[in-house]
């Protein structure tokens, strides 16, 4: 049996040719893993602009409103669902809701206007698969991005295709820029609603149409968020309490592995100059109002005020806030 001395089956993760920089236009979508890195790249303040549709896991809802968003469409009423005197639409998160139907269409027809302006200058687009399986509307055999708590007779539920998924990314892919970097993830998160075994098919399915879309398309590229959960980290002590979705420990961990492989290092020293000025305005001293930790807030300040790459004006008030005035 061959000795492993570190315990452990690393994911080599490729370094990407093409990097983000802190000019890079980046946009995040997808499963909700695709929040924990966008979350992340927003912390250290990359531009970018994280599900504006809310939290979507199957690939076709996240590719129909991307085409949707480019294409300027209005949208209509036939979507639109009123539940407990909310109203949602069925190709948005539940979160995107409104008390009337007016100003649901305002707003979700405002989010595809603000989406089109930003895909397009976007140089960096992730998009995070979470699931094959759809449910569909028994009325019109529409796939539904959420089912907003409709009674479940109203819906039935399946697995896409191959062909399927191909197709719809297909059309998204003609109206987005070429100079747009592609970057595919399926996420690590289980769906539990099928089993573990239907689980995996799920997953296959996504896996095998990141392949297909890398072997078709140049500037299409594939991270292996999924891999580095399952082989690398494959240990209940790397998920949270619920045994489903990454912990914190993982999440830092898959980070580093995306900081090594996407991002520019000439960033990294800014990048480490923010997270201690961070820290330092998260710090709760004893005695906030001793020399030492007023002496400490006002380098704190300068700092931060060095800070060309982007805005710091909101760290800066915070810090003035606890700068005791003479």
């Amino acid at each position: 049996m061959m000795q492993n001395d570190t315990f452990r089956t690393p994911v080599l993760v490729e370094e990407f040719d093409k990097k983000i920089d802190y000019s890079s236009n980046i946009f995040s979508i997808g499963s909700c893993f695709s929040e924990n890195i966008g979350n992340k790249l927003s912390d250290y303040r990359y531009q970018i602009t994280t599900n504006p549709y809310g939290t979507l896991y199957n690939p076709i809802s996240i590719f129909d409103n991307l085409s949707t968003s480019i294409k300027g469409k209005i949208i209509d009423d036939h979507k639109i669902v009123e539940v407990e005197n909310v109203f949602r639409h069925f190709d948005f998160h539940s979160d995107i809701s409104a008390h009337s139907l007016e100003e649901l269409k305002s707003k979700i027809n405002s989010t595809h206007k603000t989406v089109k302006k930003i895909l397009d200058t976007t140089q960096f687009l992730f998009i995070t698969l979470g699931t094959s399986f759809v449910f569909e509307r028994s009325s019109d055999n529409e796939i539904v991005a959420n089912c907003h708590k409709v009674p479940a007779k109203e819906f039935r539920q399946r697995l896409l295709t191959i062909d399927e998924i191909q197709q719809s990314f297909q059309k998204l892919y003609a109206l987005l820029p070429k100079s747009t970097t592609i970057i595919f993830t399926v996420s690590p998160i289980r769906h539990f609603r099928n089993g573990l075994v239907d689980n995996s098919l799920s997953k296959s399915l996504l896996r095998y149409a990141c392949h297909l879309f890398e072997e078709e398309y140049n500037n299409v590229h594939y991270f292996p968020s999924y891999e580095i959960m399952m082989d690398d980290l494959r240990d209940y002590r790397y998920y949270a309490e619920d045994m489903v979705h990454p912990s914190k420990l993982a999440i830092k961990y898959i980070w580093e592995q995306f900081k090594n492989s996407l991002i520019e290092e000439n960033c990294y020293p800014l990048m480490r100059d923010w997270e201690k000025i961070i820290q330092g305005v998260n710090h709760r001293p004893f005695n906030p109002k001793t020399e030492a930790h007023q002496k400490f807030l006002r380098k704190l300040k300068t700092k931060a005020l060095q800070i060309k790459k982007f805005k710091t004006e909101d760290i800066i008030s915070i810090i003035d806030e606890q700068i005791i005035k003479q």
